[in-house]
């Protein structure tokens, strides 16, 4: 008997509630409610990786992702640089084995072909591409087989480009080897 009387004022209870609620307010049924994701990504777009550009006044929405893109990849050039094999790293890594391709090699023809992928698909990125692969060409403390590597694809994609690199240094013996690498299409 108790629990019929709850019952009963609870669901009077809830009926007065019903009644006093603002006149332009609807039930949502269930399907039409917002997923937790989607009520955050409005609330709290920098933390869904979304940014407000609406207030950006004159600002084009393209110009920006192109800039951002761009910043992305002289980072991941930065980044890669500093991991390409240097002589001490391979002599240190090698220990007298020199009948294995060290990891380091294999590591940064990964990075070669990204660049590559990301230079056919955005031919934007060339001179940021071109100053790597010069800063790589130069630097002596690089074995001689990327720093020539580095060197053909300075060549080719400046080439492909129409960019004149007249001016750019590239060590003789590193153009000596150069010359017996294919050229990239």
């Amino acid at each position: 008997m108790k629990f019929k009387i709850i019952a009963t004022l609870a669901f009077l209870f809830g009926l007065a509630l019903w009644s006093f609620r603002p006149a332009d307010t609807k039930p949502v049924l269930r399907e039409q409610q917002k997923s937790p994701l989607a009520l955050a990504n409005e609330l709290i777009p920098e933390l869904m990786g979304k940014k407000d550009t609406s207030s950006m006044v004159g600002v084009n929405t393209a110009e920006v992702l192109r800039e951002n893109e761009k910043a992305q990849f002289r980072n991941y050039l930065e980044t890669s640089y500093v991991r390409l094999p240097t002589l001490q790293a391979i002599s240190l890594s090698k220990n007298g084995d020199l009948h294995r391709v060290p990891p380091e090699v294999l590591e940064s023809s990964e990075v070669f072909g990204y660049i590559a992928e990301k230079l056919k698909s955005n031919p934007n990125l060339t001179r940021d591409a071109l100053s790597f692969y010069n800063a790589c060409a130069a630097n002596e403390q690089l074995i001689t087989s990327i720093r020539a590597v580095c060197a053909r694809n300075l060549i080719d994609w400046a080439k492909k480009a129409q960019i004149d690199i007249s001016q750019v240094h590239i060590p003789e013996k590193i153009l000596q080897i150069v010359v017996v690498l294919p050229e990239r299409n």
